[in-house]
């Protein structure tokens, strides 16, 4: 029997050896030997190619396959441009040649390329050839390579202006736009003769006969200003002659420069033709403007109502007409009554009596003449909310919203247009709508009416429309107690019906009770059910519905004093509940029951900060042994958690430094025991502790790394110097303690060590003890293998002292996360059928993210298997804080909403699934020992897993 098993556990073992021995040898001899070797010197093979093509197809073919695998090096460059001209002087056919100053472009991007030398090859080639593709494709080169040069070689670009200059004598379209182009980009920049001289250049091509053209030198114009150069204002009047083009391209360049002139020279009188009248040339392109929102082309249109957002300083009769499509009476020029009988008199004619009024003067004016704008401009935004397609209406609600925002006047007349855009089809623009709202809600009072209307888009499926809503409601103000009565009303009532809105709703009916204390003292009795003489029932305190009444009345008794008399007993109680409970949503009140009294805890950030530096300063002063230190950090440590709990202002300062603390104690632990020194030798349990100990060292490095956000470039490098010395203690214990291959690790350690060093010199810091000593000694190691970098790290690990903890920052913040559903208290467990997939609901929100593209869902079968999920970006959106604003300015606050989707096979019994949100960390899998192909990330919890009961049945067998 013996010899049986003898044989067989030879047999697998032989079998194992010749299944994976010769595999991965080729793999890595195929990755390692093809992928360096010789990829720089093959597009210069293919290159030389070009001189033994016989035919230009064959030559065209060759320079596509270079652009396809396109990788010089710096030496090779002058030999690449000198083979391509070669070949360009005496290749005849066009599409060939202008291949090849493509790729000259190509190659002057390049890294070590004499771009100035590949500018003056690709303007000899051009001199002697006569196609028009090739001309503009060279001054496609040229003009690409130019801007790689910097602006203060003035005679390099003046250069290139004069060869544009030349060559916009070309009959081609392409050559001209071309070169109108390098004339704005490269032109130095001049005052004075020499501008308007330029100016004039271009102004020459506005009439010209190409569309193409005509848009190009409006853009150079735009362009020139965009570089600092002065345009003449004379010139508006013949760009708005081209606002008449045919093309759509020529019509919205000059539509930008219209906007840009008026907004350059908002002050400027320009005269109305057909009459003597004056006015303000911003006046004049927003009637311009207003023009263009009646297009035929929806690009045109949709241009139009962004520019209109953009003029700021447009008069308040020209913004509230665009708003009426009736042309008011004020906006014509009237006669006085002397200027009408001096005309009569001076006119020699006199009255036959055959005809009625015959003696009115004739010099009378048209309606097109006499409008002060365009009737065309009148209602110009209704045009543009009435448009059908969503582009215009959704750029006409910005740019009512953007000129809102600046003119209360004009703010209160669009109010009811935004109120009409709640009830657009598109999603999109309601959003835009209702955000609008917001933004301007501190210019408006809301009427009965408009609330009414408002409030009927709560019904909406969406559940970013209503939410979007109770951040409009909660900002704006209303008129009216019935107003107030009404609103409150139908939020509750919506609340039974998507009951998934309670966290927004709750949000919002505080604000709402904070802002309108004087109409909710009236509603108090009715919204409380209180009646004068019967004692009514305890409303249920967990009923969402009370809960809401409850948060608005409380928030409004903070400002109106005279409702906490009207209170009962109850609701005291329940006050004390609530603000145990929410102690967000309900404020700090002072009533006349002591026992009922909330405590007052006031933010105290000069206190916890000195109680911060006093911490941080008692640890630096002790000069003692380790033993005395490590009962100093745990007791700080303990001290800074608490002090993190207590004050949310210093809370990211304090859970970074105890952090920091945490990892210190750990690293002291395994350096004093010194069991990393020779691992080999320990016992299971003890050699189980110390990969332990390592594996949450490494974990503490990498939270600090990434959890925290507001850190100064400081405290950064600290702890990246503090991450490689965990890095150095794990690369030894891989080395001595472990047969596993360390090449991966320490590739992975030296690759640290020099970003540390470019980290380190960019901030201009210097490094500590450690990092120091390790740049030192692997500067002069020959050959970094594994070994020779642990034994150089031994000794210097030993001697390392602990690290100095980092200053205070109180504009450290720190990632996490709060599950809001599922909440993980339910009884009853999920069903679903085994092997199909059931979706469960799934909210969180998620404050100060440095990198939202990490954050992913775990999920976490009973059997221990282990789900990461990638949310979709759309399911990722910005979380409206209602706190400070310097929260808000720090990382990335976001409300993660989806479905996370469950599946198993049957079980006997119900049994738990945690899901939680984790961040992941690719960069810390380089440097581990067992890095399997298709293994999960390194994934770092951001709060607690929430459990969810799920009972997968069998499949129900029927006929």
């Amino acid at each position: 029997m013996t010899a049986v098993l003898k044989k067989r556990a030879l047999a697998e073992y032989t079998q194992t050896i010749q299944e994976t021995f010769p595999s991965q040898p080729i793999k890595k001899l195929r990755l390692v030997k093809k992928t360096p070797a010789g990829t720089g010197n093959s597009s210069l093979a293919l290159i030389s190619c070009l001189e033994s093509s016989k035919s230009s197809s064959e030559a065209l073919r060759t320079l596509l396959r270079v652009s396809d695998t396109f990788e010089l090096e710096p030496n090779d460059i002058p030999e690449a441009v000198k083979k391509l001209s070669d070949h360009f002087k005496n290749e005849p056919e066009s599409a060939v040649r202008v291949k090849i100053l493509s790729l000259l472009s190509d190659v002057g991007h390049l890294l070590g390329a004499d771009v100035v030398a590949i500018i003056d090859e690709t303007i000899l080639l051009l001199k002697n050839d006569h196609s028009h593709k090739v001309i503009a494709q060279g001054m496609n080169t040229v003009l690409k390579l130019g801007k790689l040069v910097p602006d203060s070689a003035a005679a390099l670009h003046q250069k290139l202006v004069d060869i544009a200059k030349g060559y916009l004598k070309d009959v081609s379209h392409a050559v001209k736009c071309k070169c109108l182009e390098i004339i704005g980009v490269h032109a130095p920049v001049c005052t004075g003769a020499e501008a308007e001289k330029l100016m004039v250049l271009v102004s020459l091509y506005f009439n010209n006969e190409d569309a193409r053209v005509r848009s190009q030198a409006f853009s150079t114009i735009i362009t020139l200003h965009e570089r600092s150069f002065k345009i003449n204002p004379d010139i508006y009047v013949d760009v708005c002659e081209a606002l008449k083009d045919d093309y759509e391209i020529v019509r919205q360049v000059v539509l930008k420069l219209v906007c840009l002139l008026g907004n350059t020279y908002p002050e400027n009188e320009v005269l109305l033709p057909g009459s003597e009248h004056e006015i303000r040339l911003i006046d004049d392109a927003f009637g311009k403007v207003c023009n263009a929102m009646s297009d035929l082309s929806i690009h045109v249109r949709t241009l139009a109502a962004k520019l209109l957002g953009t003029m700021k300083l447009v008069s308040a009769k020209f913004l509230n007409q665009t708003l009426d499509k009736k042309l008011m009476s004020n906006m014509r020029r009237k006669r006085t009554a002397h200027e009408l009988a001096w005309e009569n008199v001076t006119s020699g004619e006199w009255a036959s009596g055959k005809k009625w009024a015959d003696d009115a003067p004739r010099e009378v004016l048209d309606a097109d003449s006499i409008n002060l704008m365009s009737s065309g401009a009148c209602g110009a935004f209704v045009h543009g909310l009435e448009d059908e397609f969503l582009e215009v209406r959704s750029a006409a609600v910005e740019s009512l919203c953007e000129l809102s925002i600046r003119n209360p006047q004009f703010a209160n007349t669009s109010l009811d247009f935004l109120v009409d855009m709640f009830n657009d089809e598109i999603e999109d623009v309601r959003l835009k709508a209702i955000d609008s709202l917001r933004r301007i809600s501190e210019h408006i009072i809301l009427r009965d009416d408009q609330l009414e209307t408002i409030l009927g888009a709560l019904e909406d499926f969406s559940q970013d429309v209503r939410e979007g809503l109770h951040r409009m409601l909660a900002s704006c103000k209303m008129s009216t107690t019935a107003g107030l009565k009404m609103c409150v009303e139908k939020l509750l009532d919506n609340l039974k019906k998507y009951p998934h809105d309670k966290r927004s709703t709750y949000r919002c009916l505080q604000r709402i009770g904070a802002q309108h204390p004087e109409l909710v003292l009236p509603l108090v009795p009715q919204l409380l059910n209180i009646h004068p003489f019967f004692d009514t029932a305890e409303p249920d305190v967990e009923n969402p519905q009370y809960i809401c009444v409850l948060i608005l009345v409380l928030n409004a008794a903070k400002w109106s004093p005279t409702i906490i008399p009207l209170l009962e007993p109850h609701t005291l109680r329940h006050y004390a509940y609530i603000s145990d409970t929410m102690p967000t949503l309900v404020p700090v009140l002072s009533l006349p029951d002591s026992s009922c009294n909330a405590i007052s805890r006031p933010q105290t950030v000069p206190e916890s900060l000195e109680f911060l530096n006093n911490v941080i300063s008692n640890l630096d002063m002790t000069e003692n042994t380790l033993r005395v230190q490590t009962t100093l950090l745990q007791t700080a440590k303990e001290h800074l958690n608490r002090l993190s709990e207590i004050d949310s202002s210093v809370a990211g300062t304090a859970q970074f430094t105890s952090l920091y603390i945490g990892a210190q104690l750990i690293m002291s632990q395994i350096l004093e025991k010194g069991y990393w020194l020779n691992p080999a030798t320990l016992a299971t349990q003890q050699a189980n502790n110390l990969q332990t100990n390592i594996k949450n060292l490494l974990e503490y490095c990498l939270k600090l790394q990434f959890f925290f956000v507001g850190l100064s470039p400081v405290e950064e490098c600290t702890v990246k110097m503090f991450r490689l010395r965990a890095l150095a203690l794990n690369l030894v214990y891989i080395v001595k303690g472990s047969n596993a291959s360390a090449l991966a690790p320490c590739h992975h350690f030296l690759t640290v060590v020099e970003d540390m060093q470019r980290d380190l010199s960019l901030a201009g810091l210097e490094p500590d003890g450690f990092t120091a000593a390790v740049f030192r000694e692997l500067s002069v190691l020959e050959e970094p293998k594994p070994g020779t970098v642990s034994r150089i790290l031994i000794p210097i690990l030993s001697e390392a002292k602990l690290v100095r903890i980092p200053r205070p920052n109180t504009q450290i913040r720190m990632s996490s996360a709060e599950i809001v559903e599922p909440t993980g208290q339910t009884d009853t467990s999920l069903k679903f059928t085994a092997g199909l997939v059931m979706a469960v609901r799934f909210e969180a929100e998620l404050r100060h993210l440095n990198d939202p593209s990490r954050v992913r869902l775990k999920v976490k079968y009973p059997d221990q298997k282990t789900q990461v999920i990638l949310p979709r970006p759309a399911h990722l959106k910005p979380w409206y804080l209602d706190g400070s604003d310097e929260d808000s300015q720090t990382g990335h606050n976001l409300r993660l909403l989806t479905s996370v989707l469950v599946s198993h096979q049957v079980w006997s019994e119900a049994c738990n699934v945690e899901i939680n949100v984790a961040l992941a960390i690719p960069e810390a899998d380089i440097g581990k020992r067992k890095a399997s192909i298709g293994a999960t990330p390194t994934l770092i919890d951001l709060c607690k897993p929430v459990k969810v009961s799920v009972a997968p049945k069998p499949i129900k067998r029927t006929l």
